[in-house]
């Protein structure tokens, strides 16, 4: 149960998360642009998602596409999932998680139960162009 203070708090964290996420993608990609050198370890994966609804997914594509980083390739509705390019996607598992984590952080912020779910199942199915899992 969520109580009439909680739903307001919860989106003033996401907010205050994402800002956070934006800064430190930008001294991330910034400091790789300006030093010799590169940690860039692209990935594409395939994201099934919690959102039910067409506004949580488009909120959600779009922070992703806003972070520096990374990319929204394809939005799908039915079923619910994106497609997604990290420049920093060596560990395509650990680049899913965060996308994950801002989904759900997302969700509890938008929805006034909170109630996000678990995530989906997901067959391993990622590409990276160095032809890793």
């Amino acid at each position: 149960m969520s109580t009439p203070i909680a739903w307001p708090v919860r989106a003033l964290s996401f907010v205050l998360y994402y800002l956070w996420q934006l800064i430190i993608s930008n001294i991330i990609v910034g400091w790789d642009i300006v030093t010799p050198g590169t940690r860039i370890a692209a990935g594409i994966t395939r994201l099934p998602l919690r959102c039910r609804t067409d506004l949580e997914i488009t909120m959600l594509a779009n922070l992703i596409s806003l972070t520096p980083g990374t990319l929204t390739l394809s939005v799908s509705n039915r079923p619910p999932e994106l497609y997604v390019h990290g420049m920093y996607a060596a560990e395509i598992d650990a680049f899913r998680e965060s996308l994950y984590d801002m989904e759900e952080r997302m969700l509890r912020g938008m929805r006034r139960s909170g109630e996000v779910g678990p995530v989906p199942d997901l067959p391993h199915h990622s590409t990276h162009p160095e032809g890793g899992a």
